[in-house]
């Protein structure tokens, strides 16, 4: 991995938020949101060293997405936002396997949430394929949750 890039998996790398990707958020997020969303993690980052990547795909920037610190709540709050052309390409699954992995080999992570709409039935499955499961709703979305189990080399070395 170069210097910039912080994640990487198999056709996807992440770099920190940046004010090059402006125009990213905004198609993602929309012309007002976008801004704000981009200084929230751009802030997060600076404040935490976690926030959600910029990813890239084919020399392209294609979404946003990674972890927030939960404040409030237990674990890391995971979110992924690809712009709509890449939809049913793998990248949004080939992103969560990818990050959950980074989140418990890096950040020493294990429990994980994420709050998705109640008719984004696409992220819903992938999350669920993940092993994340529904745990009630948060003003009008479903939360859901994700307690990874320990790798057999992180067990390795516990007394018993």
């Amino acid at each position: 991995m170069d210097a910039q890039t912080l994640f990487r998996s198999a056709r996807l790398s992440g770099r920190a938020p940046h004010p090059g990707a402006a125009d990213l958020y905004a198609s993602l997020f929309g012309p007002v949101r976008g801004p704000v969303r981009l200084e929230a993690d751009m802030q997060d980052w600076t404040l935490h060293a976690v926030a959600p990547w910029v990813l890239t795909h084919a020399g392209h920037e294609v979404g946003v997405a990674g972890f927030r610190i939960g404040f409030g709540d237990e674990g890391l709050d995971l979110s992924f936002h690809f712009l709509p052309e890449l939809a049913g390409q793998g990248l949004a699954s080939e992103f969560v396997q990818a990050a959950l992995d980074h989140a418990v080999d890096v950040l020493r992570e294990d429990h994980f949430f994420a709050l998705v709409a109640a008719d984004n039935a696409a992220s819903i499955r992938i999350l669920e394929k993940a092993g994340f499961v529904r745990n009630g709703t948060v003003k009008g979305e479903i939360l859901m949750r994700l307690k990874m189990r320990p790798r057999a080399r992180d067990r390795a070395g516990q007394d018993g």
